[in-house]
């Protein structure tokens, strides 16, 4: 599914017309900007934020929540074997978050072009 991006980046720039064409009060090339950022900022915080997760950050938290709650559980569920789990870093996919980098990389360079032909005109 994530095999073709650049059938999702033109997929991406459509979306954002439409938003454009939708929301703009005015149709004019600095609405169609804003557009463009909330689209690829999006793109890129949750890039970012998978980024950090598959860094381990949150995986010595995750543990020992894991663990205190196994220690004062009144209804432990013998079964559940907490040590086992996986931590947020094995659960991130490196394919999307490569895909997410790429669509809000793209999606930026193309917001950064928009602004330079808008400030020179």
């Amino acid at each position: 599914m994530l095999k073709n991006k650049w059938f999702f980046l033109l997929l991406n720039l459509f979306l954002a017309t439409l938003f454009f064409l939708i929301t703009a009060p005015s149709y004019n090339l600095f609405n169609y900007i804003n557009q463009l950022f909330y689209l690829a900022y999006f793109y890129l915080v949750v890039a970012l934020l998978m980024w950090v997760i598959r860094g381990g950050f949150f995986d010595g938290i995750t543990y020992s929540f894991r663990r205190f709650a196994d220690r004062v559980s009144r209804n432990r569920d013998y079964l559940d074997d907490w040590e086992t789990k996986k931590l947020p870093s094995q659960t991130v996919n490196n394919e999307v978050l490569k895909f997410f980098f790429f669509q809000g990389v793209f999606l930026s360079s193309g917001l950064l072009g928009l602004l330079v032909v808008y400030y020179q005109g």
